[in-house]
C-alpha cells in the first residue's frame, strides 16, 4: 500500500498523466503538503487490509463498518473497492433489519471469553459456528443503519455499479424501518431515533459509581427498555441524509414512487430535527424523552456536541443555521484558546467530575477530536467562513508538525497523542474530504463526475496558482483544473472526464460584480451570497474548457 501511494505521487508530480487519482500540485503549499501526508497515513495503518470472510476477499479498512464507512470519504478516492466490506454486513442483517457493528474471530480463543456474550441480550450478538466468527453490536449505538445507506450510495457514486445498488436496497430498507420502529430505537413522541444519554454519537453512557463488575459494565453500554433515553440531532440528520439518498438511487432504478416516499421522509426528519432539536444557536446535545440520570451532569439542551459539523455536512440545517453553529465553534474556541489549542471537542461544555471512566480532557469528555476539525473545516469552507475553514487547516498542520506527520485520532490539549484513541483514519479521513470538497471545491453532484461542482476556495488560502485532478479509485470519470488569480482576475482551465459543471467562484474583497466567460463566450452569471461570502455562479458543459472570471 505504500508503495503504490508513494509511486502515485512521484508520477503525478514528474509529469505523467495517470487516471482517477487525487492530488494536488506542489504550489497548493500547505495544503498540498497536508493531503499527501493525510494519504500516506491512511496507508501506514495495518488495519488497511484484504480480510477472507465468507469465502470472499474483501477490502477493509477499519474493522468497525462504522469507522471504514466514515473513512471511505477519503478512501473511495484510491481505492476500486469500497463495496465488499460492507456487504458481508449486510449479508448479516439480523431479521429485525439491525446490522452488527464488528467481527472478530475465535478461531484459537473460546468463544466463552467473549465475554459480551455473557452480558447482554442475545439480540446483539450473533455467534457464526460454521465460520468461527462472532459479530457484535454496541446496544446503544443508533447509527448503523443509515450509515449502511451512506455506504452503498458512496459506491454507487464512485462506480456507477446500480447492480448493487438493486441488490442491497430492500435490505437497506429494512435497516431503515428497524431504526424507525424498533421501540428501543424509535420515539413515538418525537417521532424521530432515540438512544441513551451517550456522549454525542458514542456507544457508551456514564454509570453511577456504586455500580461494580458485571453491573458497571451493563451500565455502561447496555440498551434496555427501562434505559433513560432522548433524541440526539446527529442520529437525525444520518436519517435525513440517508433518505436523500435513498430517493436519489430510486430514482436511477426508475422507481420513481418509492424516490418520492423516502424524499418526503427526509424531509419530515428534517423538519422534525430542525424544530425540536434547534436550540436558538445550534442543535442541542439531547432532547430528553425520559429525565436524564442525576448523576451524568450535563444541559442536555445547551451543551454542543460533535454532530452538530455532521449534520451541516449532512445538508440538514439552513444556511443560517449553520453559520450559526460555526459561530458557537468560534465561539467555543475563544473561551478555551488559553487551554487547548482547537474547539473540536466531543462535547463542550466538559462533564464533571468524569463520564463513564473518562475524566474531563480524556476521549471524548474533553480530547481535541480531529474528525471534528476536518468536518468544522468543511462545514466552514462550504458556509461563507471560508478563512476560518483555512485556520483548521493550520491547526491540523501543528499536530502533524508534534505528532511525526501523523494525525492521531485523539489528542490532549497540547497536540501530542493520546494513549486512548478513535481509529487514526477518520479524522484523517474527514480532513481529506475537507481539503477535496472545501478548498479544491470539486464536488461529485451525481455519480462518477457525470455533473460536478467547482468551486475553486484557494483565494482564501493565500494561493494564487495551482492545479488539481480528482477522480475516483476507479479509473473512471475525473475531473482536473488549473487555477490562477491576479488583479481581480482568476482563470481556470478544466480537463478530465465529465459532462456538465457548475462553477462558483469566490468574490475577492471588496469586489462588487462579476463576469465571465467560457471559450471566449460570454456565461451568464448570478451572485449567491453564502452567509459572509458572495460566489459568481455559471454553469456550461464538456470537460475542456477555458473559464475566465473577472471582478470588479
Amino acid at each position: 500500500m505504500k508503495t503504490k501511494i508513494t509511486l502515485l505521487i512521484l508520477l503525478f508530480f514528474s509529469g505523467i498523466k495517470i487516471s482517477a487519482q487525487t492530488v494536488f500540485s506542489p504550489d497548493a503549499g500547505l495544503y498540498a503538503t497536508l493531503l499527501n501526508d493525510l494519504k500516506k497515513d491512511l496507508y501506514l495503518s495495518n488495519r488497511v487490509q484484504k480480510v477472507t470472510l465468507d469465502g470472499k476477499e474483501r477490502l477493509m479498512f477499519v474493522t468497525w463498518v462504522r469507522d471504514h464507512i466514515h473513512t471511505t470519504k477519503a478512501y473511495k478516492y484510491w481505492e476500486k473497492d469500497v463495496a465488499s466490506y460492507i456487504a458481508f454486513f449486510m449479508e448479516h442483517q439480523t431479521e429485525k433489519g439491525m446490522y452488527y457493528d464488528y467481527w472478530e474471530s475465535y478461531k484459537d480463543k473460546n468463544v466463552g471469553q467473549l465475554f459480551f456474550t455473557n452480558c447482554f441480550d442475545r439480540q446483539f450478538y450473533f455467534v457464526d459456528v460454521n465460520q468461527q466468527n462472532f459479530f457484535f453490536r454496541m446496544p446503544m449505538e443508533a447509527d448503523l443503519e443509515y450509515l449502511l445507506v451512506e455506504g452503498v450510495y458512496t459506491n454507487w457514486q464512485a462506480t456507477g455499479d446500480l447492480e448493487y445498488v438493486k441488490k442491497w436496497m430492500p435490505t437497506l430498507i429494512k435497516g431503515m424501518k428497524y431504526l424507525m420502529n424498533d421501540p428501543l430505537r424509535w420515539s413515538g413522541k418525537y417521532m424521530m431515533v432515540k438512544r441513551p444519554y451517550t456522549i454525542d454519537t458514542w456507544d457508551f453512557t456514564s454509570q453511577h459509581d456504586s455500580l461494580k463488575s458485571v453491573d458497571r459494565l451493563l451500565g455502561h453500554i447496555d440498551n434496555t427498555e427501562k434505559t433513560p433515553k432522548g433524541i440526539m440531532h446527529g442520529d437525525n440528520s444520518g436519517m435525513f441524509m440517508a433518505g436523500k439518498m435513498l430517493s436519489k438511487m430510486y430514482t436511477a432504478m426508475g422507481e420513481n414512487d418509492a424516490a418520492k416516499e423516502w424524499d418526503m421522509q427526509a424531509e419530515l426528519f428534517r423538519h422534525r430535527l430542525n424544530t425540536t432539536c434547534w436550540n436558538g444557536r445550534n442543535y442541542a446535545h439531547f432532547i430528553p424523552e425520559q429525565p436524564v440520570p442525576l448523576h451524568i451532569k450535563t444541559d442536555p439542551i445547551n451543551s454542543v456536541g460533535l454532530s452538530n459539523t455532521y449534520s451541516i455536512n449532512r445538508g440538514a440545517p439552513t444556511r443560517e443555521m449553520a453559520a450559526s453553529i460555526i459561530k458557537t465553534y468560534m465561539e467555543i474556541g475563544e473561551k478555551t484558546k488559553s487551554e487547548a489549542l482547537a474547539p473540536w471537542f466531543g462535547i463542550y461544555p466538559f462533564i464533571h467530575p468524569h463520564f463513564g471512566n473518562y475524566k474531563v480532557g480524556e476521549y471524548m469528555n474533553g480530547a481535541v477530536l480531529p474528525l471534528v476539525g476536518g468536518e468544522l473545516a468543511k462545514a466552514a469552507l462550504q458556509n461563507g467562513f471560508e478563512r476560518y475553514g483555512i485556520e483548521q487547516f493550520k491547526i491540523l498542520d501543528e499536530i502533524m508538525k508534534k505528532n511525526d506527520r501523523k494525525v492521531p485520532g485523539c489528542v490532549n490539549a497540547d497536540g501530542t497523542a493520546q494513549k486512548e484513541a478513535i481509529p487514526d483514519e477518520w479524522g484523517q479521513a474527514a480532513f481529506v474530504s475537507a481539503l477535496v470538497e472545501g478548498l479544491a471545491g470539486v464536488v461529485d453532484k451525481s455519480i462518477l463526475f457525470k455533473e460536478v461542482e467547482i468551486s475553486p476556495r484557494w483565494y482564501f488560502a493565500g494561493v494564487n496558482k495551482t492545479s488539481v485532478t480528482i477522480g475516483y479509485g476507479n479509473d473512471g470519470n475525473q475531473v482536473s483544473y488549473s487555477y490562477s488569480f491576479s488583479n481581480n482576475r482568476a482563470e481556470i482551465k478544466t480537463s478530465g472526464k465529465f459532462e456538465r459543471f457548475t462553477m462558483r467562484v469566490p468574490f475577492p474583497e471588496k469586489a462588487k460584480s462579476a463576469s465571465a466567460t467560457i471559450n471566449g463566450k460570454s456565461a451568464k452569471v448570478s451572485v449567491d451570497q453564502v452567509n459572509q461570502s458572495k460566489y459568481a455562479v455559471f454553469s456550461g458543459s464538456g470537460s475542456s474548457n477555458l473559464i475566465v472570471v473577472n471582478f470588479n
